[in-house]
């Protein structure tokens, strides 16, 4: 009698951990209300589960090593705020998890920090006022050792960089985001390897001095260090576009080939007043810009619109090609539209420089296909 009524009274305890969430409705989703415990929905319900985020501002809440499968969907209005006290709403490990709807503010290192994992979706999360340091390590999004990443149609404001994906495997989607005033980088892929990695849709502006403070300047707003696609499969940076720069002197809209690097293209991008360099090719084998449009007037940082240089010895540095692109570029009260060092064996071909029709109102104008 005394095994039978422990055992009821265990029955009963877990009940109420169970309880301290709400009951799955219908189609099998757990509804989390304001106040109610993110961690502990996490380590009751079992792999799989679908956690729908309540409209409201949840304080100080932080899932550690979501379980395998679980969906975090925010409805309408759901905000996930740190307090300034909590570093990452979303950190350790993450196998097959979504994150979808949330706005996430207030925390004091990453939004969301997964130290590894595989197959990874975020998609349409909001992070402000979030991060810390220099931006080359802690940002809004961050990942480590991921394999299957996709980052959508998300945006991030305020921040001491954005999407931070460093010694991780592709596939890697980043597409659809945008960002202003985002720190460092807005993208760094960071010796990231394989097939199926592409930047591509992503929205990028710099406007007036509301910077997160602490926080660095935007270096580049693209930046390719150390990555290697494929022969079959380059890292693809494809119809970005970007707009206005900060205060630091040497840093670019896109960086190929930064430290080395392996097949690499930059294709049909847009910068406006974008930094000191338009698209730069740092170094690295088989780097290809084409179809680029670039557009600089005067200012103490503009350089030149493209450049192909050997700034990553002693790694390999040879064929690059600059093709097919477009811009009028204004330094030192001339066009400066390409430059290289002929170090890497660069091709420069079918360009046309300077290109007197554009003007910044080609950030209005988007591509016919």
């Amino acid at each position: 009698m005394y095994r039978i009524r422990l055992h009821i009274l265990i029955i009963l305890l877990s009940l109420a951990a169970i309880s301290s969430c709400r009951d799955f409705d219908n189609s099998g989703q757990i509804f989390l209300e304001v106040g109610e415990n993110f961690q502990t929905a996490n380590d009751t319900y079992p792999k799989g589960t679908v956690f729908v985020i309540r409209a409201g501002t949840h304080v100080n809440q932080k899932v550690h090593n979501p379980k395998t499968g679980n969906r975090w969907i925010g409805e309408r209005g759901a905000i996930l705020d740190g307090s300034n006290r909590i570093e990452a709403a979303f950190t350790g490990v993450a196998m097959n998890v979504i994150i979808q709807g949330i706005t996430i503010k207030n925390y004091t290192q990453n939004g969301i920090h997964f130290r590894s994992g595989e197959d990874i979706t975020i998609n349409r999360v909001r992070v402000y006022e979030t991060s810390s340091g220099s931006g080359e390590k802690n940002g809004a999004l961050r990942f480590e050792r991921v394999t299957g990443l996709q980052v959508l149609n998300s945006h991030l404001e305020r921040v001491n960089s954005g999407i931070l994906p460093s010694y991780s495997i592709g596939p890697i989607v980043i597409s659809g985001n945008s960002g202003v005033n985002i720190g460092r980088n807005f993208i760094q892929l960071d010796k990231v390897t394989g097939s199926g990695i592409e930047i591509k849709n992503n929205v990028m502006e710099r406007q007036g001095d509301f910077l997160r403070e602490g926080a660095d300047d935007v270096v580049d707003w693209i930046s390719v260090f150390r990555s290697e696609g494929t022969p079959e499969s380059p890292i693809h940076v494809f119809r970005n576009r970007a707009k206005g720069h900060g205060f630091d002197t040497t840093g670019s809209f896109i960086m190929l080939g930064d430290d080395g690097g392996k097949y690499q293209i930059a294709e049909e991008n847009i910068g406006v007043n974008p930094g000191q360099v338009g698209i730069g090719i740092a170094g690295g084998e088989n780097i290809s810009v084409k179809g680029n449009i670039m557009f600089s007037d005067e200012s103490d940082f503009s350089n030149v619109a493209f450049y192909s240089a050997d700034y990553s010895t002693p790694n390999p540095c040879l064929n690059h090609t600059i093709s097919s692109n477009r811009s009028y570029w204004t330094s030192n009260n001339r066009q400066n539209n390409v430059w290289t060092d002929n170090k890497c064996s660069p091709v420069i071909e079918n360009n046309l420089f300077p290109d007197f029709s554009i003007d910044e109102l080609v950030w209005e104008k988007a591509f016919t296909n």
